[in-house]
């Protein structure tokens, strides 16, 4: 009698323990499944139409972590977010965390935290091939200067911070193409954006170009991004030890060099006069 007694409170204690997991990694951990945001993103995150799996620069880091997490990948459920929502998703508990192509920025760390840097990309503005009014991102800020943006996207963050003077279309949704479309279409001078989406534009429309392609106005790290909650600590850490244990032994480099020809990969400088 005592030993079914004794097994049954090991069960209950167990069974709390499941439901009221102290953090995020814990839950994990014990039900051996994850629960991740992204945002549909080229060849860093994208779903496959073929086979409708989810593939990707990121995908392929997402499995090794994984595998060191001892997580199966059919125990991995994908939730689709956009540059305003993944914040919110991983603090309302929507997910686990995004592993969406996000810039890490300051305003951005008033709502997230990160991961230690991924990869780098810089940042640049489309505008119609023969205009040369703009040479440095300074150019920009000027009365009678429309420019295109996506709200949450890190464009319209520095747009939003920095200029006074430009006219800002504000565009909602994960489509980062929608801002220079705004360009091609003559309803806006110019599109913010980082220059892994505006090298795939002016790639297809040769009538647009990147005026910032040599001179990016700020280079940033590429991250992943866990909730805010300082009690919650824990997953971020594991996170971090793992990507720079696969830094360390040479899987991301070796990863970036399978992308290397779709993703400008920038060099790992930040340009801090803007941040």
């Amino acid at each position: 009698m005592n030993r079914i007694f004794t097994l049954i409170l090991i069960l209950s204690f167990v069974s709390c323990n499941n439901e009221e997991a102290s953090d995020t990694l814990e839950k994990i951990q014990y039900n051996q499944t994850l629960t991740v945001g992204y945002i549909p993103y080229y060849d860093v995150t994208f779903k496959d139409i073929k086979n409708n799996q989810l593939e990707g620069f990121l995908v392929e880091l997402l499995k090794a972590v994984a595998r060191k997490m001892n997580i199966p990948w059919e125990k991995i459920k994908f939730i689709e977010t956009d540059w305003q929502g993944f914040g919110l998703g991983v603090n309302n508990n929507k997910f686990d965390f995004s592993i969406a192509g996000t810039f890490k920025t300051k305003q951005r760390e008033n709502i997230v935290r990160f991961t230690r840097p991924i990869f780098y990309l810089g940042n640049g503005a489309v505008v119609k091939a023969e205009d040369n009014r703009f040479n440095d991102i300074n150019d920009f800020d000027k009365k009678g200067i429309t420019i295109a943006v996506i709200q949450g996207e890190q464009g319209y963050e520095f747009a939003k911070k920095n200029f006074q003077n430009a006219k800002l279309i504000e565009l909602s949704g994960s489509d980062l193409s929608l801002a220079p479309l705004q360009v091609k279409n003559g309803m806006a001078d110019a599109a913010f954006s980082d220059q892994y989406i505006l090298k795939r534009y002016v790639t297809k429309n040769p009538d647009l170009k990147d005026a910032l392609e040599f001179s990016p106005y700020y280079v940033l790290p590429v991250c992943w991004a866990v909730s805010k909650d300082k009690e919650d600590s824990r997953l971020l850490k594991k996170l971090n030890e793992i990507i720079l244990e696969l830094e360390n032994d040479g899987f991301i480099d070796s990863l970036k060099n399978v992308y290397s020809q779709r993703i400008p990969f920038a060099d790992n400088y930040i340009n801090e006069k803007y941040e």
